[in-house]
């Protein structure tokens, strides 16, 4: 059983490992949120992805239809860019925080050996949470696909040193084969002068990098494609001919993941040992009473409740984490 369990990590980490020595086009849109006057706006990060030429590496708006059959399909309008949005409150050792949750979502990711994709799979997303210190001041950047896979703590250096893991170290971490900073500078910079950019790798949507950048450059170097804000509840009324539906499943054993999403590869590689069929599936972000899914961060089956983002100051504790 412990060589099966070994075989199975090996193949996920050294898939994760391939991704850096994929060649790739740099990209060539930024994916800005359209600047409505909130708060959201103002903290916003701009997505940046390597071969935006294609449909599947484009941040997408969630649709609905009916097939030729009659049969409800959820999908990924690709020509229309959305950011989903939630605010949520939280207390900790450090005072009062706010999160700034951004949820985006593509098309796919497409099935493919070298490198092999082990996420391949429909309607995939990624969270971006900005956490605020008490003075809207941006203290850390938290990212993770929304099945809850590939987590990255980046921390700002506004937040003060106790706060951070006892192990923490400078300057860069690694992240299941992506190189991340550690730290964010924010201090002594203006707000209005940088901007979070987000760069995310073809095909996967990995998080590669993460930057403060001169808005100008933004400008100067990419073509600007808009993206509209929606709240993240739009995710439940998607418009359905003369109705609507959820994006999500409302009953059943599936119930809170995303409809449509089937990932082949993590159902047999990782299931039998995370003890999870789910595994790997996105889904929705909340109180797992409602949604009927845990949002856990941890592939230990007996750590799911202690690593829930949705319990933000319990999650931070158990990775180590001090706000």
């Amino acid at each position: 059983m412990g060589s099966l369990v070994l075989i199975g990590i090996v193949c996920l980490l050294s898939a994760c490992a391939s991704f850096g020595r994929h060649s790739a086009s740099p990209p060539t849109t930024a994916f800005v949120v359209t600047d409505d006057g909130s708060e959201f706006a103002d903290h916003a990060p701009v997505f940046l992805h390597q071969n935006d030429d294609k449909s599947f590496n484009r941040i997408g708006q969630a649709a609905a239809r009916y097939d030729r059959n009659g049969k409800e399909q959820i999908y990924i309008d690709a020509a229309s860019p959305t950011v989903y949005v939630q605010q949520r409150h939280f207390s900790g050792r450090g005072g009062r925080y706010t999160n700034l949750i951004y949820r985006v979502h593509f098309e796919r990711v497409p099935v493919r050996w070298v490198p092999f994709h082990v996420t391949a799979g429909k309607n995939m997303g990624l969270f971006l949470i900005v956490t605020l210190d008490q003075r809207d001041r941006a203290v850390l950047v938290t990212t993770v696909h929304t099945c809850g896979c590939y987590l990255a703590f980046v921390p700002t250096d506004i937040l003060p040193q106790e706060a951070y893991p006892d192990d923490w170290e400078l300057p860069n971490q690694k992240v299941f084969g992506e190189m991340l900073p550690a730290q964010l500078r924010l201090a002594g910079e203006s707000d209005e002068v940088r901007t979070l950019a987000v760069y995310l790798r073809g095909g996967t949507h990995r998080v590669m990098d993460l930057r403060l950048v001169h808005r100008s450059e933004l400008k100067d170097r990419y073509r600007i494609q808009r993206m509209s804000i929606e709240p993240i509840e739009a995710l439940k009324t998607l418009s359905l001919d003369a109705g609507t539906t959820s994006f999500y499943h409302s009953s059943g054993p599936r119930k809170g993941y995303v409809k449509n999403t089937f990932k082949p590869f993590e159902l047999l590689l990782l299931s039998w040992w995370v003890l999870d069929l789910n595994v790997g599936i996105d889904k929705e972000y909340g109180d797992s009473q409602q949604t009927g899914t845990v949002f856990y961060t941890s592939l230990k089956p007996w750590r799911r409740k202690a690593s829930d983002m949705w319990e933000f100051v319990d999650f931070l504790t158990y990775w180590g984490w001090k706000l």
